[in-house]
């Protein structure tokens, strides 16, 4: 089943550093970044009323491409005019071996509803502690 979370690893007073999980079919990927408060700010403000028309896109990149550790892109579009979400992710992740950039691009589907309440959820990542997580399509039991 596609999905995606997002889980605070570590912390300190100005930053901390987040691991995000994206699962199509066919593919598991992983890859940790450093973030700042504003930027899960950002991701939520927008993911929370997403899309507001059939044509609307939204691309959030962390890191950089020619940075020593990671970069994440997540780029959100419509599949359709039902409700349907595309999220296509990029991670680019340089661990340290003789090729140390390691490239994965997958696609993973969802619905507006649930990237609606994924975009509410993410305020709690910039609450204080190790192990606050959110996941898109988590069914609540």
């Amino acid at each position: 089943m596609d999905n995606l979370s997002i889980e605070r690893v570590w912390e300190d007073n100005n930053m901390f550093e987040i691991e995000i999980i994206a699962q199509s079919k066919f593919i598991c990927a992983k890859a940790k970044d450093y973030i700042q408060e504003k930027s899960i700010n950002d991701l939520a403000a927008t993911l929370e009323t997403f899309p507001k028309n059939f044509n609307d896109k939204f691309l959030w990149e962390i890191g950089e491409c020619t940075d020593c550790f990671s970069f994440i892109s997540l780029n959100f579009y419509c599949e359709d005019k039902y409700g349907s979400i595309i999220i296509e992710i990029q991670m680019d992740i340089n661990d340290g071996t003789p090729k140390s950039k390691h490239h994965c691009q997958l696609l993973i589907k969802t619905k507006v509803d649930l990237l609606n309440r994924f975009g509410k959820s993410l305020y709690i990542l910039n609450e204080s502690g190790i192990g606050k997580k959110i996941t898109l399509n988590q069914i609540d039991e």
